[in-house]
């Protein structure tokens, strides 16, 4: 072999190394922006009633009714010393990093610095769920509670912060006040707590959440329609519920009242209450809900029964063309000595008059 052609393959070599030298030395430089980036600088510690804000952070409990009631005397102030201790537990940083050592070729991972252990996971917990107990007095919280449901790296945090949009579980509910574009924000974020293989709270609740964002039904129907074939029945509820109130044209042509109906006999009977009480929104396929309704008011779960017989009792204008069945089954249930019976008696009479709230029962 010549001379001529060594020397270019050695200078290949060097380039080589050159450019790979270089790239380690720029994921170095990466490495450490991140490492460096959660460290803070100087003393913003500003009083809060005569003690450091930290002070106040440090001693949170979580879940604590007592110190929901102390948060919500100190008002708008109060909820920005909670925004601004979230905002101080996020280290963006080192979530940054965590998630770039993660990613990084083994071969490069032991030119890098360890990555610091999520030390305020705890504590990001606390602030979330005091933030979320405090409800409508700390809707100026809004931003950064969407910034941690998005970004946050602990699935139980992003679980605990959807309950600040859905707390009431009503109309009146945060998440179906916001506007369309801030509901936008939370949907990619939603959809992905939806699809979590490893947190089923975390997708119960995004199921929950998801029902109060219809203008977004092109995205958010087909993730729920996926959603009716999860493992937990919990989860398949809600989001059979969800998909009713978001499309319910899509509902009614994938059987969402169908996953409900089997929820309903699950042999825990708080699930399965809770899915019987989730028919009373599917009225408008009676074909599939009466029956049902009629079978379980046998149930020896009186929980079971008793929700079978308050839906029945308010829906006569709806089932009225059910009477024949409903009356005779409502008319043997009354015969129970517990409480179906004590409420079949007074839904009988109801059911008869069409289920019209404004008729006195007799």
């Amino acid at each position: 072999m010549s001379e001529v052609q060594i020397v270019p393959r050695r200078k290949r070599n060097l380039l080589r190394w050159i450019a790979g030298a270089l790239a380690i030395i720029g994921m170095g430089l990466v490495a450490l922006t991140f490492w460096f980036a959660g460290v803070s600088v100087g003393n913003d510690d500003p009083l809060f009633h005569g003690k450091p804000e930290s002070e106040w952070i440090k001693s949170l409990k979580y879940s604590d009714d007592q110190q929901v009631k102390e948060w919500r005397s100190y008002g708008e102030e109060g909820v920005q010393v909670l925004i601004r201790g979230l905002e101080h537990a996020n280290h963006p940083g080192e979530r940054a990093y965590r998630q770039f050592y993660r990613r990084t070729p083994a071969f490069l991972m032991r030119w890098l610095p360890a990555p610091k252990q999520d030390s305020t996971r705890a504590k990001r917990m606390e602030l979330v769920s005091l933030l979320s107990s405090l409800g409508n007095d700390a809707t100026n919280a809004t931003a950064i509670m969407i910034r941690t449901l998005t970004h946050d790296e602990d699935a139980s945090v992003r679980q605990s912060t959807i309950n600040f949009f859905t707390g009431s579980e009503d109309e009146k509910c945060l998440l179906n006040q916001l506007p369309a574009r801030e509901k936008r924000k939370l949907v990619p974020a939603l959809i992905r707590g939806l699809q979590d293989t490893g947190n089923w709270g975390l997708r119960n609740n995004a199921a929950n959440a998801l029902k109060w964002i219809p203008e977004e039904k092109i995205v958010v129907a087909p993730a729920l329609v996926t959603a009716l074939q999860d493992p937990q029945p919990q989860v398949r509820l809600l989001a059979a519920q969800a998909l009713n109130r978001v499309d319910p044209d899509t509902a009614k042509k994938v059987g969402a009242v169908s996953v409900i109906l089997a929820v309903a006999k699950n042999p825990d009977d708080q699930v399965a209450a809770r899915a019987i009480s989730g028919l009373r929104n599917f009225k408008n396929e009676p074909d599939a809900v009466v029956p049902v309704l009629i079978e379980l008011l046998e149930s020896t779960n009186t929980l079971v029964g008793c929700e079978a017989v308050w839906i029945l009792e308010w829906s006569g204008r709806e089932f009225r063309s059910y009477s024949n069945s409903v009356v005779p089954a409502l008319a043997k249930a009354a015969e129970r000595k517990d409480n179906v019976g004590r409420y079949a008696k007074v839904a009988l009479k109801r059911f008869q008059s069409g289920g019209d709230p404004t008729k006195a029962i007799k």
